[in-house]
C-alpha cells in the first residue's frame, strides 16, 4: 500500500510540476515513472509461508570467530 500511495503523491506532485513549470506535451514520459513504480508495487510476491517440508532449520552459528593459536614466548629470550 505504500508504494502505491507514494506512485500516487509522485504523480500528483510531477503533473502539478509540469503544468506550472514545463511542457506537458513535450516531457509527458517522465509521468511513467510513478506509473511504472505502481506496477512494481503491485506486481505479485512470494507466500509468506512457511514451506511446506518438515525439515529442521539448523541453528544459526558464529562465523565471525577465528581460533588462533596461543602466541608462546621465543626460547632465545627475544620478545
Amino acid at each position: 500500500m505504500l508504494g502505491l500511495w507514494t506512485a500516487a503523491w509522485l504523480f500528483a506532485l510531477l503533473l502539478g510540476g509540469l503544468l506550472w513549470l514545463g511542457d506537458l506535451s513535450l516531457q509527458w514520459p517522465v509521468l511513467l515513472v510513478p506509473v511504472l513504480w505502481a506496477l512494481v508495487a503491485i506486481r505479485p510476491r512470494r507466500s509468506s509461508r512457511p514451506p511446506d517440508s518438515w525439515d529442521p532449520i539448523p541453528p544459526p552459528m558464529r562465523t565471525d570467530t577465528v581460533e588462533r593459536p596461543a602466541l608462546r614466548r621465543r626460547q632465545d629470550g627475544w620478545d
